[in-house]
């Protein structure tokens, strides 16, 4: 039957589209347009005597019901061929069987029309439209209708505001509070908040102008009809509303605010008032206040904070001492932008002012603690009204003289400044086009600003720098350890707008106020060398604030600094010495090009510092200087770069875990800045060739320490960037070679590095080194000492998943075949096994199965191992004797290229004499087993600044 009367449906439609006579699609349209208007009479008189008496047969009023059904379902495909009389007519008809209850008609009559609406043309016209909008809205009213009727309905009375507006507004002016009013009513149940809000959001985007709004000859526009009736609408849910209304509400509102933006306070002022007493409720109960907070937020973006503090003041009653709207405080905190400096000093100052007055009168400590909280917040509402101000060239001057003294005097008040200070200068020399853009400013909008205006504004911030710097330079001797970084982060902002000579002056008149002398000829007195030490990091953290913007003349006297601070004993001098030596290098090319041989000389003379944070800096000074030989290194020798590489692959070994991430990330971040070098970018063969090859040529020292350290580095190398096996087509070879060694600790690194290798290469890449790294490989699988057999499976393994067990088997030797038959079967059952082993177990084994696919990093292997070696490690001692590397070596012999000088390296160098027997633990010293497994899954310690 359904086929049947989808047929004669399909049928209708074809006849009523192939009509070509406008006479005859008349006729047929009266024609149709009788039918439906008898089926729809007799249905909703049906629908309506159910309701009232229930008298009606259920089986005939199931017939009329069906059949009416059947001709609005005719009716949706019949509306494109419809002349527009009679779908005005069919529209009324349909309005007749809507009532306020729900019906079986209901879901087919509000698809019917808004096929209707969507065919339309906005110059058509409905009869009783008002009425049609009046049925809609008392459908809406009624909760108890199925939901999706109900979006039904809202939309299609968005969908009539939309349509028929156009040409007539003025008929519409009593249908815009009937139509956002009822849809504003769903807003208020759980169900149907959601949709609504989306739907009023929809609207007040579409309907909304923002420029007929401000214009003044249309103060009765349609626009302002909708916001006023939305503005009606919306507080009268909020009057509804016993506790804080729901983020859906509170979303709307939100949306409007912005829409509004200036304006908003002409129309919305009651409904700020209303969630002002929201707020003020919900702050002496503390509830969750997050959406209302972000709604009056919407409000101080919108308006701004002047026009709203003069809506919700906040204020202090002197006679009880009582606050009032201090709830926006923190608000004003996050959303304050784009306002006016001016603004804070004749208002927000004021206002900090009262509870500090009111705070020093007051004897109750529990009072006096809440107006002190009170006036930090006030305080520290300055980082927000300094974030992209409209008038900083005008007021910074008057701003300026309200903060100098607090800097001095106010330690409240100086982180405040600090962060203050940095958003201005930061936020105009980002539109200069200086790299200085403020993180977290530089998300809110930059309102009104220019490159003209930029440059006004620096200039007046730096006609205040001199003052600024030299209150923060004196605060900077003084504060607390942990507040010192934004102390020095503020100076170097300062700095960068201020005269070189200022700068100079300032520092050394720091010199002598510290009476620190840049020679060292300090005469020692037990006494005072605790708080001379102390003045000489101040004073190297001062300087390492300024080097970004000093001149030559004064980054010598630094430097000069520099020199006789490296030579001291104290480990907090000789970090911040480092420190401020790698600032210099990072920001002087001039200095690091004229001082060079100089500084090599220095820094290779001292001894190697045990602490860490110094080791790191040292080897960032190295990390720039090493890279700086290499570019400037033709076809010479680079006897300084291999000293320092020396070192650092020598600190590889060292028996601290610490020192050896060091080194780690050191040599990551060599070989990550040298490949996006433009010279390593345009050529095969620049610095990044040039810098592994001299790791490579470490793998011909003569010491087993030195090679494992350099196949160490080359495995770091090999997992950041395995292309270099393509631009260095022997690297792999060298390394392969080694195993021919009778070193054990070479053999381990060699086997780590193949790890690493095979982890890192794509199939089709590792396919070709195949046949090479198995003929190195396989004969240490008969040696189960020192779990190289184990070893050796886990990169068969590795290969046959990645190349696929058969290409791997065909390059096997005959005497071989057992082993790796061996080893793919168990490698099957492994994962044929896989779902009912434990947990554990699935993670003992989760490097060597085949879903353990996922890259790591080589250090993260290297587990913590100070002189805790295995039997094995020390049998390797004995057998092929613990060396002794030191750094800086010099016995250099100038007549050999790389592989020929790093030999010549390997076992001297000057300075501290680290202790490096077998404490190197990486690939090659992983375990078999569940341990091997879990050093290959272990996670590496925090990266440490600023090597990377």
């Amino acid at each position: 039957m359904l086929q049947v009367r989808k047929c004669a449906q399909d049928c209708v439609v074809k006849v009523f589209k192939s009509f070509q006579s406008s006479l005859v699609k008349k006729s047929a349209s009266k024609l149709f347009f009788k039918s439906f208007e008898t089926y729809m009479s007799l249905a909703v008189e049906t629908v309506s005597s159910r309701s009232t008496d229930g008298s009606k047969d259920d089986k005939f009023s199931k017939c009329e019901q069906l059949e009416a059904l059947h001709m609005l379902n005719l009716l949706k495909f019949l509306v494109p061929c419809l002349p527009s009389k009679e779908i005005s007519k069919t529209v009324v008809e349909l309005q007749k069987s809507i009532s306020a209850k729900f019906s079986p008609l209901t879901r087919h009559v509000f698809d019917v029309m808004e096929e209707i609406l969507r065919l339309l043309e906005d110059e058509s016209t409905i009869p009783d439209t008002l009425e049609i909008v009046t049925t809609l809205a008392s459908y809406i009213s009624t909760k108890q209708n199925p939901v999706d009727t109900l979006f039904s309905a809202a939309a299609l009375l968005e969908n009539f505001l939309t349509k028929f507006q156009v040409g007539d507004a003025n008929k519409w002016n009593s249908h815009y509070s009937l139509v956002i009013g009822s849809i504003a009513g769903l807003l208020t149940s759980e169900a149907t908040a959601t949709k609504a809000s989306n739907i009023l959001k929809e609207m007040i985007n579409r309907h909304i102008d923002l420029d007929i709004l401000t214009d003044e000859n249309n103060v009765e526009s349609k626009e302002s009809r909708i916001v006023k009736s939305l503005c009606d609408a919306l507080l009268k849910i909020l009057n509804t509303h016993k506790g804080t209304p729901n983020e859906h509400t509170l979303a709307v509102i939100s949306v409007l605010f912005l829409k509004l933006g200036k304006i908003s306070h002409i129309y919305m002022e009651k409904i700020l008032l209303k969630l002002a007493s929201f707020m003020t409720l919900a702050s002496e109960n503390t509830s969750d206040v997050k959406h209302l907070q972000q709604c009056i937020g919407s409000a101080v973006v919108a308006i701004g904070p002047d026009k709203l503090l003069a809506v919700l003041p906040i204020s202090l009653d002197a006679s009880d001492l009582t606050c009032s709207n201090t709830w926006l405080i923190p608000i004003l905190k996050e959303y304050v932008n784009g306002s006016s400096l001016g603004f804070f000093i004749e208002s927000i100052v004021p206002i900090a002012e009262s509870f500090q007055e009111a705070c020093q009168k007051v004897k109750k400590s529990a009072i006096r603690e809440q107006l002190q909280s009170q006036a930090r917040g006030s305080w520290g509402l300055l980082p927000s009204f300094c974030c992209y101000p409209n008038d900083t060239y005008k007021k910074f001057g008057s701003l300026a003289k309200l903060l100098i003294p607090h800097i001095k005097k106010d330690a409240i008040m100086l982180e405040y400044i600090a962060i203050a200070l940095q958003h201005l200068v930061k936020q105009n020399r980002s539109f200069l086009g200086d790299n200085q853009g403020d993180d977290e400013a530089s998300k809110l909008p930059k309102i009104s600003y220019s490159k003209k205006i930029a440059t006004k504004n620096i200039k007046a911030l730096s006609s205040w720098s001199e003052g600024l710097l030299k209150a923060f330079t004196k605060v900077l001797f003084r504060v607390p350890f942990e507040k010192r970084a934004f102390v020095k982060d503020t100076i170097k902002c300062l700095a960068s707008i201020s005269e070189s000579s200022t700068i100079k002056a300032i520092f050394v008149s720091s010199l002598k106020r510290k009476e620190v002398d840049v020679s060292g000829d300090n005469a020692k007195d037990d006494k005072s060398s605790s708080k001379k030490n102390a003045n000489k990091c101040l004073i190297l953290e001062l300087a390492s604030s300024v080097v970004g913007t000093a001149s030559m003349d004064l980054i010598d006297l630094i430097y000069s600094f520099i020199k006789e601070s490296l030579k001291e004993e104290d480990d907090h001098i000789q970090r911040e010495a480092y420190a401020t030596l790698y600032k210099i290098l990072e920001e002087s090319s001039e200095f690091r090009s004229s001082k060079f041989e100089e500084l090599m000389d220095l820094l290779l003379g001292l001894k190697s510092p045990v602490d860490i944070t110094s080791l790191r800096w040292r080897f960032s000074c190295f990390k720039n200087l090493l890279i700086h030989s290499i570019e400037i290194t033709s076809d010479g020798e680079n006897t300084y770069g291999f000293r320092m590489l020396n070192e650092i692959i020598v600190t590889l070994k060292d028996s601290k875990e610490e020192s050896r991430k060091v080194a780690y990330d050191i040599l990551i971040g060599m070989s990550c800045t040298l490949q996006k070098t433009p010279s390593s970018l345009q050529k095969e063969k620049g610095p990044y060739y040039e810098f592994v090859t001299m790791i490579m040529g470490y793998l011909s020292g003569s010491s087993p320490h030195i090679k494992s350290g350099a196949v160490s580095a080359l495995s770091l190398v090999i997992y950041n960037d395995s292309k270099i096996c393509k631009l260095m087509p022997d690297l792999v070879p060298s390394i392969l070679e080694l195993l021919h060694s009778k070193a054990i600790e070479v053999i381990k690194a060699v086997l780590g590095f193949l790890k690493v290798l095979v982890l890192s290469l794509e199939g089709k890449d590792l396919a070709s080194l195949l046949s090479d790294i198995l003929s190195g490989l396989l004969p240490w699988s008969s040696v189960s000492r020192h779990h190289f057999k184990s070893k050796v499976t886990v990169i068969l393994e590795i290969m046959m998943r990645k190349c696929g067990s058969a290409s791997v088997k065909s390059l096997v030797p005959e005497k071989y075949r057992d082993f790796v038959k061996d080893v793919l079967e168990n490698r099957e059952g492994k994962k044929n096994s896989q779902e009912g082993v434990t947990t554990k177990t699935d993670h003992e084994s989760s490097d060597t199965t085949p879903n353990s696919g996922e890259k790591r990093k080589p250090n993260e292997e290297y587990s913590r191992e100070s002189g805790k070696r295995k039997r094995e490690d020390k049998h390797s001692s004995s057998s092929y004797g613990a060396r002794k590397f030191s750094r800086g070596g010099k016995d250099v012999d100038s007549s050999k290229k790389h592989f020929g000088h790093a030999k010549s390296m390997d076992g001297k160098s000057q300075g501290t004499k680290r202790k490096t027997t077998t404490s190197f633990k990486n690939h090659t010293s992983s375990s078999s087993g569940a341990k091997k497994q879990k050093q290959w899954t272990r996670k590496g310690n925090k990266k440490n600044a600023p090597v990377t």
